[in-house]
């Protein structure tokens, strides 16, 4: 993994700040903290975006240079959004974010600012994040706690629980953009200390790549695949959406829906939703009783 902040992480945003800025009736979510996030080319595109004119062309630019990642980043976004609201309005009493990057969903989804969330990065990242709050708003955000942690340390659960995460309660985890960049076994740990520490009906969102893309490779590697690989965060994991009810299943958790990013566009679409890849997944998962 890099040493400094994720640059994943800022193309993350720079989308989230483009969908942010179409127009109302049009747009997947509203992320007004995003653009806080970006700088340099970044913050110019997503500037010259807040016109329909600028919009097209520097939508058209992404696509053409990187097919499928900018509507894949969208969609993926509502679909957690929206799975996340629902879970704490069925009575999910905390929210972990699992490698929360520039993440904003403790600030900006109504159903999460009644309850405690804890943003779990790097510390370079998550630095980086609450000094930008602070100079944009001129505090953070008193719901959320900042967790630092270094994976191959101690993992997720103990940093968490230090922090004040309550293991019992019926939570809600977001694992977004973060599984595929894992360890199969810093996978199964992470797993395990999810149904550890969630209480029965408590939900996982998250994200993963099907593995076919993997065993594939070479030519047909997608270049934003290899645009994440450059910037020293390669895709190294992947699932079998074939295979993910006996996956889960042996992990103490039940699938509730799994779709590709090209599958959920076809209900929500945007434009340059057409090259949105097959191999691109989000996933929801519930803790079964022990």
């Amino acid at each position: 993994m890099p040493e400094g902040p994720s640059r994943t992480a800022e193309y993350v945003a720079t989308f989230r700040a483009i969908e942010s800025v179409r127009p109302e009736s049009d747009r997947l979510f509203s992320d007004p903290y995003a653009e806080c996030f970006i700088d340099g080319v970044r913050t110019f595109g997503a500037r010259v975006a807040r016109n329909q004119l600028g919009q097209k062309l520097v939508c058209r630019y992404i696509d053409r240079n990187w097919p499928g990642s900018r509507p894949s980043l969208v969609i993926r976004t509502r679909l957690i959004d929206d799975a996340v609201s629902a879970a704490i309005d069925a009575g999910a009493e905390q929210l972990a974010i699992l490698g929360a990057g520039y993440d904003t969903r403790g600030l900006r989804l109504p159903a999460a600012k009644g309850i405690r969330v804890f943003e779990l990065d790097q510390p370079p990242t998550q630095e980086r994040k609450k000094r930008l709050l602070k100079q944009r708003d001129g505090e953070l955000p008193s719901n959320v706690t900042y967790v630092p942690f270094d994976l191959l340390e101690e993992g997720v659960g103990a940093p968490l629980e230090r922090a004040g995460f309550r293991a019992g309660l019926k939570s809600v985890y977001i694992w977004e953009g973060v599984l595929s960049y894992l360890t199969p076994e810093a996978v199964d740990q992470t797993l395990a200390w999810v149904t550890a520490s969630g209480a029965a009906g408590s939900r996982l969102v998250f994200t993963y790549i099907d593995v076919a893309l993997l065993n594939e490779g070479g030519e047909d590697e997608p270049p934003w695949s290899a645009q994440v690989a450059k910037v020293g965060e390669p895709f190294r994991y992947g699932l079998d959406p074939a295979q993910m009810d006996e996956f889960l299943g042996a992990r103490r958790l039940k699938p509730i829906w799994d779709l590709s990013t090209a599958e959920a566009l076809e209900k929500h679409p945007v434009p340059g939703g057409r090259n949105a890849p097959d191999f691109y997944r989000v996933a929801e998962a519930e803790v079964l009783p022990g």
